[in-house]
């Protein structure tokens, strides 16, 4: 009677121990695997698909940073800060001394801020879709106080507004170390006083695992 007792103990003690290092490999890897909070950050280019801007500028450059939060394998929250500046066409700036304030800010470069909380769904194969938005700032080279108030549907002294972004991309394991770096397309829009810009544009991110 007491071997068996002694058997049965030891059997369990095995198998706990057992299961106890599995739960624990099992851990580790979903840590390495899922990291719940990363950040990314990367450049931007686009150009303006809404016509009156279309007729005034160009090329936007920029950098973006996203803290990102893992919720589950296919649900991430984050925020993103974007900074864009934005080229007026080339040979468009053509002005006069009688030339408005408003006419010498529609020829003028412009840079635009914005903050935007966001969720992300990770799709099959390293793709993704985001949905985000929140509060931009703009600031003519012209006069700081202007913004975007050359568009005749905004205010003269526009300078906030909402902006929203739709996105959708893929990500890329780069090295021996699976570094990971996203390229995606982005569809954004400044909107204020019921009228919205718009921009198409592309972003590639370097994404820092913690």
């Amino acid at each position: 009677m007491k071997k068996i007792f002694v058997l049965l103990t030891t059997l369990l003690l095995l198998v706990g121990q057992f299961t106890y290092a599995q739960n624990k490999t099992e851990n580790t890897i979903l840590s390495k695997d899922k990291k719940p909070f990363y950040l990314e950050t990367g450049i931007n280019a686009s150009l303006p698909v809404h016509i009156q801007m279309y007729r005034s500028h160009r090329l936007a450059l920029g950098i973006n940073a996203r803290a990102g939060k893992i919720i589950s394998r296919k649900l991430e929250l984050g925020i993103r800060f974007d900074y864009d500046y934005r080229f007026i066409r080339k040979g468009s700036r053509i002005l006069t001394p009688e030339s408005t304030l408003t006419e010498r800010a529609l020829h003028s470069n412009f840079s635009l801020f914005s903050i935007k909380p966001n969720i992300q769904f990770n799709l099959n194969s390293n793709y993704f879709l985001g949905v985000e938005t929140g509060l931009g700032y703009a600031l003519s080279d012209e006069d700081s106080k202007i913004g975007l108030g050359f568009v005749s549907e905004y205010a003269s002294d526009q300078q906030f507004g909402l902006c929203s972004g739709l996105y959708f991309g893929k990500s890329f394991d780069i090295g021996s170390n699976k570094d990971k770096i996203s390229l995606s397309l982005n569809f954004t829009q400044f909107l204020a006083l019921g009228h919205a810009e718009n921009s198409l544009g592309l972003r590639i991110n370097y994404l820092f695992l913690k």
